[in-house]
This record gives structure tokens, C-alpha cells and sequence, in this order.
């Protein structure tokens, strides 16, 4: 093809790449999950590796893929030569956890899995809540450094000093000079303790409303009716609503993933059913005759 078409770029994506011990395995969306490391970080501590639940993998080796193409599409603009992108999805997994190979250069410390809290933000090893409870379900809230950290430090101290639940010694520190790189467990366990306490007497909505209002980092964590029902995403017409005609009935899918002002980024039809669109393919665009394509189907080639 190289011969034909010197500008042609190709990119070949497989779970080890093309070179190497491990270029002819196959591999899934598990295996290349533990073959990088990803699962060693994610789980309890104490406990065995987890798989991510999302195809993480399968996302960032897409990503890096397109990185690729356009790197060589740009290159291809330059030297008018084409070339093969080959992408490794075990390599490209590996960029999404490069900020945990990192803290053994500059800690000498090696990350732990932690569970539902999160590491890596102090040199200490100190571990910080990600999720808490609250009456209806779960926030996510981190206590942050850096300048918005800071502030939303700062907001939610107020929140709770006028809901009469803050406690003298948050009232009095000092976060403008508050270092999240340097917190010891020890601290972090204080601040989180009244913290939870505060968030186990509010709902969902009125976390959103007060973070919204307060400037605040923070979401609240929604149920998969929540984002059925979420008004953002009927708004951009998110759910689509697809007809099955062998089924009798219509099925609600995602939608684009974009919206893009002239073209349409939107669902046409279900999936085709297999051999569905033979004749149309086969026939119309390939250009065989009907007898051609009855004979392929006798010899099961499709």
C-alpha cells in the first residue's frame, strides 16, 4: 500500500504494540488494566486489585491514537511522506498513572492503593477523603491546597460557623499559608472529623446550592436515575430516543458526544442486525449482482 500511496498514514492499535516479547499476545481491556499497573493502584489497602469499572484503557489508547495520527498528519505536511503510527494500549494506559512513577524520584515513595480516599497529595503519604455521606446519598469534597483550595477552605469554615458546627480551631487557622503538600495524617484526620459530621446533615441540593453560591470545589455524587433526570443533559438533547422495529418498541440511548454547529453528531438508527445491509454493501457499493451474492451466502462466506 506504501508503494501506491507514499502519503498515506496508518495507525495500527494493539495492547502491546508491534514490537516486543508481548507484540503477538492478545489482550482485553483486564489485561492491559494490570499489564500497566492500574489496577495495582485502585482497591484497599490489604486487599487484592480492583478493574476500573469505565474501559479506561480502551479511552486513552483512543486518545493517544488520534495524538499519533495528527502528529503524523502534520509531519506529512512538511515532508509530504506519510507514515505507521503504531500505538501500544499497555504504553498509553501507562501515561494516564505516570503522576505515581514520579513519587518514587522525588519521595522515594511508592503509592499505595487507598480505597474510596485519595494519595499523592502530600509528601507525608497523607490520605484524604474523597467521598462522604450525607442524608441523601454522597458528596465529593477534597480538602485542597493551592489558592483554590484556600478558598474553598475558607467558604466551607463559614458554612458550618453559621450552622454553629465549626470548631474553634478550624475558625483560627491560618489558610492563606494552609501547605497541602506538607499536611500530616494526623491534621487531616482532625479537619476531616467535623467535616463529616457537617456533611451528615445535609442533603445533596443544599451541598450544590451552597457550593454553588460559596464559590466552593464540590459536587455532589449522582445516582443513575439523577443523571437520567439531570435538566443539563436534556438540555443538549443528551438522550435519544431510537426505534427497533423488530422489537416493537423504542430504546433511549446516549447521545454525541458533542454538538457541532453544521454538522449533525446524533444517532441515525440501531445497530444493524447481522447481514442486515449485505445487499447494500455487496450490491450497491461493491457492485456484485444478486447471484453473486446468494453464492457467497451458500458458501458461508458472509
Amino acid at each position: 500500500v506504501e508503494g501506491i500511496n507514499r502519503r498515506l498514514v496508518q495507525c495500527n492499535i494493539t495492547p502491546f504494540g508491534e514490537r516486543g516479547p508481548m507484540a503477538e499476545q492478545p489482550g482485553a481491556e483486564l489485561v492491559v488494566q494490570a499489564m500497566a499497573e492500574y489496577t495495582a493502584s485502585l482497591g484497599t489497602i490489604g486487599e487484592p486489585p480492583v478493574r476500573l469499572g469505565t474501559d479506561v484503557a480502551n479511552m486513552n489508547t483512543g486518545g493517544q491514537a488520534v495524538q499519533g495520527i495528527l502528529a503524523a498528519l502534520i509531519m506529512r505536511e512538511r515532508t509530504g511522506e506519510g507514515q505507521q503510527v503504531d500505538v501500544s494500549a499497555q504504553a498509553s494506559l501507562l501515561w494516564a498513572f505516570s503522576h505515581a512513577h514520579t513519587f518514587w524520584d522525588l519521595n522515594r515513595h511508592l503509592e499505595k492503593r487507598a480505597g474510596a480516599a485519595m494519595t499523592g497529595r502530600s509528601i507525608t503519604g497523607a490520605k484524604m477523603r474523597v467521598f462522604w455521606p450525607c442524608t441523601d446519598g454522597y458528596l465529593n469534597f477534597i480538602i485542597y491546597g493551592g489558592e483554590a483550595g484556600r478558598k474553598t477552605n475558607r467558604a466551607l469554615v463559614d458554612w458550618m460557623d453559621s450552622k454553629g458546627m465549626a470548631p474553634e480551631f478550624l475558625k483560627k487557622k491560618d489558610w492563606s499559608s494552609f501547605n497541602i503538600a506538607e499536611v500530616t495524617q494526623e491534621e487531616i484526620d482532625q479537619m476531616e472529623e467535623p467535616i463529616a459530621r457537617f456533611f451528615q446533615g445535609i442533603t445533596k441540593r443544599e451541598f450544590f446550592e451552597a457550593v454553588t453560591q460559596r464559590e466552593m470545589l464540590g459536587y455532589p455524587v449522582a445516582t443513575v436515575q439523577e443523571v437520567f433526570d439531570d435538566p443539563q443533559l436534556k438540555a443538549r438533547n443528551f438522550w435519544q430516543s431510537i426505534d427497533h422495529p423488530e422489537l416493537g418498541t423504542s430504546l433511549l440511548y446516549p447521545g454525541g458526544f458533542a454538538k457541532f454547529s453544521e454538522t449533525s453528531c446524533e444517532i441515525r438508527c440501531r445497530a444493524p442486525l447481522i447481514g442486515e445491509h449485505n445487499e447494500e454493501v455487496y450490491c450497491g457499493e461493491l457492485g456484485m449482482n444478486k447471484a453473486e451474492l446468494e453464492r457467497l451466502k451458500k458458501e458461508g462466506v458472509v
